[in-house]
């Protein structure tokens, strides 16, 4: 009986394969493309209204007539067919499962610009509606991902995942491929809380992680891929060495890859070899000078090397690629209020009663930053506000500024101490 039903099932596909010389036969043109257009129209109303055994042999038809004008019969057949599964006694439904395959891997071969559509029901029936294919359920959903990386909803990427995690105890390296897969998951849907969910049912341990990678990567020691598996390891575990010698590796064999520059320099950034950061950092701007935070993480990691202008030269620049970005400013307040810190700590050996005017000058136009980082950003008020706030009574007092008044030249007052040659009079106001 079964192989029966599969036959009856599979009739118009043998038909269809030979839909070359079924098109010699037919006559004109344009009594082929008429028959063509009646059966599609009948197919689409049969489909649209649920009736899906009678839609059935007029998309069969299409195919035999032209297996290329609509793209989206084979999803819509194998649509029919899967119908048709639900609503068939368990005993009869297999041979409509098998249809369904067969109609996707025709769909691969004609219409390969939704090949990845297609390669991605097939995983899914090849998981939900057959007993031992979950292997080949993998394999068909990596295609998917392979051939459109960002096609994959979140709902099919967690069946992927799942699928790894449960083949991992017979083949350790899925568990791997999992922890990719949401973490690749994490970046693209970041609002999407189920990739952070799974990765912390996944990684309990790092170090157990980076072990997995660093055996997986011995069986394979020159894969792309896994270097790059085993770099993230190290780096979410925070062992910042073993990252910067994959990650030093990976740019070397891929010099030109933004992504691997992008994160050796925050890896490097991250493990204080600043100088080294900013190196790496300006080579991503030499791949890509529109990336906006690399210039204000250049910034960061001068204000950590105490080079103070420099650090606000930079985070003025990455001010200059975004004007309703308000990040710049409140870096550029850290550098000021850095560049206090360093002053006590140089000039005064540490004492914080020693605090004069241009400290204090300095820590008003720190102030200043951040309010001007609340003025073009509004997303950052409250951090800005308190920021300001904090400063409250380091700033000039107004006794400050009445016995200093001779200093005050059209409003405002030149540094005078060496730590601060580098920043332009500030503006105060004049004591009545």
């Amino acid at each position: 009986m079964r192989i029966r039903t599969v036959l009856a099932l599979t009739a118009g596909i043998v038909i269809a394969l030979a839909s070359p010389s079924a098109r010699a036969a037919g006559g004109p043109g344009a009594i082929l493309q008429d028959e063509l257009g009646k059966n599609w129209s009948l197919f689409s109303e049969y489909y649209k209204i649920g009736e899906y055994k009678t839609a059935i042999p007029f998309g069969w038809k299409v195919i035999r007539i032209d297996s290329t004008r609509f793209k989206t019969v084979y999803q819509k057949l194998a649509d029919c067919y899967f119908n048709m599964y639900q609503k068939a006694d368990s005993t009869e439904r297999q041979p409509y499962a098998d249809t369904m395959l067969v109609i996707y891997d025709m769909g691969i071969r004609t219409v390969p610009e939704r090949a990845s559509g297609m390669w991605l029901l097939k995983g899914y029936a090849l998981e939900n509606y057959f007993y031992g294919r979950e292997l080949e359920a993998i394999d068909a959903y990596e295609k998917s991902r392979s051939l459109d990386p960002n096609g994959m909803e979140m709902a099919y990427i967690d069946r992927l995942g799942i699928l790894y995690v449960k083949n991992a105890p017979s083949d350790p390296s899925m568990k791997m491929k999992a922890v990719d897969l949401y973490r690749w998951a994490k970046d693209k849907f970041p609002n999407d809380p189920l990739p952070v969910q799974r990765l912390k049912q996944l990684v309990t341990d790092p170090q157990e992680l980076i072990k997995l990678a660093e055996e997986d990567l011995k069986g394979d020691p020159d894969n792309v891929e896994k270097i790059w598996a085993a770099a993230t390891a190290y780096r979410d575990a925070e062992v910042w060495d073993g990252a910067e010698r994959h990650l030093l590796r990976l740019t070397k064999i891929s010099p030109d890859n933004l992504t691997y520059w992008g994160e050796y320099a925050k890896v490097l950034q991250r493990a204080g070899k600043f100088s080294s950061a900013i190196n790496a950092y300006q080579t991503t701007l030499q791949l890509n000078s529109d990336i906006k935070e690399n210039y204000l993480n250049i910034a960061v990691c001068y204000r950590q090397l105490k080079q103070f202008e420099s650090a606000r030269t930079w985070a003025l620049r990455a001010s200059a690629k975004d004007r309703t970005w308000g990040a710049p400013y409140m870096e550029v307040g850290e550098i000021y209020k850095a560049a206090v810190e360093h002053c006590v700590m140089t000039s005064k050996n540490g004492d914080w009663t020693k605090l004069d005017l241009d400290d204090k000058l300095v820590y008003k136009t720190a102030a200043n930053s951040f309010q001007r980082a609340r003025s073009v950003d509004p997303s950052l008020a409250n951090e800005a506000l308190q920021r300001e706030s904090d400063l409250r009574t380091l700033v000039p007092t107004r006794e400050d500024l009445f016995f200093n008044q001779a200093r005050i030249v059209d409003g405002k007052i030149a540094l005078t101490s060496s730590c601060y040659q580098w920043i332009d009079p500030v503006p105060v106001d004049e004591p009545k």
